[in-house]
């Protein structure tokens, strides 16, 4: 829940999701030259360990003079942002911070003011929604001092999967292992390529679980290539004894059965669904940014085992369509709750759904693997008096499709309101302070963002989720086996989703600067702390950083 304190101007907003707690930070602008920054402790009530949480940038004149790739703590070395985030919690935990704005010199820090919040972070929500983001970071300081940027199976005991992992691989074979003799297990999934995930299927068939699974097996091969993933699914699901309980979809060459969801049946009760952006491959995992979502939800469960069983006959993409369109109609308002949207529908009538509601919405922020919607770009694109962020992958595809999303991009960053980061890490010798980092070996086809969510107005009164397997584009609506959830109203989602996503745009967009800087032959120099209290006052008036300010600390503009 979120938690929120002012003492002597000092204002803290807090808000806790399962892996991290975000802050949004308030000061008077009349008392704006008084700040050096603010310094976070944390005492975590489990252990009683108490301390300063610490960051990497530091005051030039009392750098310590550590070596590369180490931290500061925030008490010597504030932090100079109204927004700032707890990377280091653990779901279902309970932790005091205590914020201290603080004046003066960095040699003599002197405190302003001290406001302190008591948080829970999140394992399941009131809700029913349990939400697992891994890593998605191998190109990172941490995984560079953790493990030297070895490749993962070179380090001892599966440690650098299990980091990357982040509980992402173990939420999904948790839940599979929740099934027990008598209970079924309804799979769809586009890649079935790493044997863990399939051996925790094959163990709940051993148990007396009654196991289906329906695989893309489309012949979508292009000249002088094998089909993807159909070859692969086919050894993957033989290798673990699961062939003949699996069903292969072949209908709709041009099309895939992008779909990757499990529904637990308890004795024949549709009870919950693990679904998601997560392909079972090693870079699904492990790699690429993935989300897992469960619901613990009968109506939701059943609605995505009606789902299925529509497409355990193979059927033909245009009958299919009609079918979907008619059983599964968009509401003419997203209600309080989940709403499932599955595809492929006769129209991009939910793709159109999800780009209205940016229209006037104080806040947007929006994950993409491959391509911009040409209506969703233009709906990014116009400035507004809020805020857009837009995470990317990459710029994709053949120079025709790579101008259009550069067109876009630009547009975007033409803007007040609009912010994009685009995956990146650091190579070469790009800054003193820092280690080189390693790219994602894992990966084929997409290296750093696979999410596929938009969050509409997250702190606001009603926030809107929505996440699945469906790119934003218009083959995930009207070709391609897809599902969202629509969550509407629910505070607790929003949250979660709100700081993994500021988690990875914060971690990419510094490195996508650094290597803009250095395609255009440009020295990047980080910048320290600034001294003299001068860093604050770019975060009054009406700008990007103001409005960011705002919403943060207050969930309005």
């Amino acid at each position: 829940m979120r938690q929120t304190n002012s003492v002597d101007g000092l204002h803290v907003h807090a808000i806790p999701g399962s892996h991290v707690v975000s802050f949004g930070f308030d000061w008077p602008e009349d008392r704006a030259g008084e700040l050096q920054g603010f310094a976070i402790h944390r005492t975590d009530h489990a252990s009683g360990r108490a301390r300063w949480l610490s960051a990497q940038k530091r005051y030039r004149t009392t750098d310590p003079g550590i070596k590369k790739g180490e931290r500061v703590s925030t008490r010597q070395h504030p932090v100079q942002a109204f927004l700032w985030a707890d990377y280091t919690v653990d779901p279902g935990m309970s932790y005091t911070y205590r914020i201290v704005a603080l004046g003066g010199v960095p040699t003599a820090l002197t405190p302003l003011a001290e406001a302190s919040v008591e948080i829970r972070t999140i394992i399941q929500t009131a809700s029913g929604h349990a939400v697992h983001f891994n890593r998605g970071a191998v190109a990172a300081q941490e995984y560079a001092r953790r493990f030297e940027n070895r490749d993962p199976e070179e380090v001892e005991n599966g440690a650098a999967f299990e980091w990357l992992s982040r509980g992402l691989l173990e939420s999904f074979t948790d839940f599979v292992g929740k099934a027990e003799a008598g209970d079924t297990l309804h799979a769809a999934i586009y890649e079935a390529r790493y044997a863990p995930a399939l051996e925790a299927l094959a163990r709940a068939r051993s148990r007396g679980v009654d196991v289906r699974i329906i695989f893309d097996a489309k012949e979508n091969a292009k000249p002088g290539e094998a089909p993807f993933p159909r070859d692969d699914n086919y050894d993957m699901l033989e290798e673990a004894g699961l062939l003949e309980v699996a069903i292969p979809r072949t209908q709709g060459k041009s099309k895939i059965a992008h779909n990757k969801y499990v529904v637990l049946s308890r004795q024949g009760d549709p009870t919950a669904v693990w679904t998601g952006s997560t392909n079972w491959s090693e870079n699904g995992f492990f790699g690429q940014l993935n989300a897992g979502h469960e619901v613990w939800n009968s109506d939701v469960a059943a609605q995505f085992l009606d789902y299925w069983r529509r497409l355990e006959a193979d059927p033909e993409s245009t009958a299919v369509r009609t079918e979907l369109s008619s059983s599964f109609q968009i509401p003419p308002a997203w209600d309080t709750g989940c709403t499932p949207i599955f595809s492929p529908r006769q129209e991009r009538d939910a793709l159109d759904r999800y780009i209205a509601a940016i229209e006037g919405a104080p806040a947007v922020l929006v994950t993409l693997a491959f391509s911009i919607d040409a209506q969703l770009g233009q709906a990014l694109a116009k400035d507004t008096e809020g805020l857009r962020y837009i995470l990317m992958d990459g710029i994709k595809g053949n120079n025709l499709q790579r101008a259009k999303i550069q067109q876009v991009v630009r547009k975007v960053r033409e803007t007040e309101s609009g912010r994009v980061a685009i995956g990146a890490y650091l190579r070469g010798n790009a800054l003193d302070q820092f280690l080189l980092e390693r790219s994602n070996t894992m990966a084929k086809h997409v290296q750093f963002i696979h999410t596929k969510f938009m969050l509409v107005d997250p702190l606001g009164s009603n926030p809107l989720v929505i996440s699945g397997s469906a790119n934003f584009s218009e083959a995930s609506c009207i070709a391609n086996d897809e599902n969202m959830l629509v969550i509407a109203g629910d505070d607790e989602v929003a949250d979660i989703y709100l700081g993994e996503f500021m988690r990875s745009y914060s971690h990419y967009a510094f490195r996508e600067a650094v290597n803009a800087a250095r395609n255009a032959h440009a020295a990047f120099q980080p910048k320290s702390l600034n001294e003299d209290c001068t860093w604050a006052a770019d975060y009054y008036g009406d700008g990007f950083r103001s409005r960011q300010r705002r919403y943060f600390a207050h969930g309005r503009l």
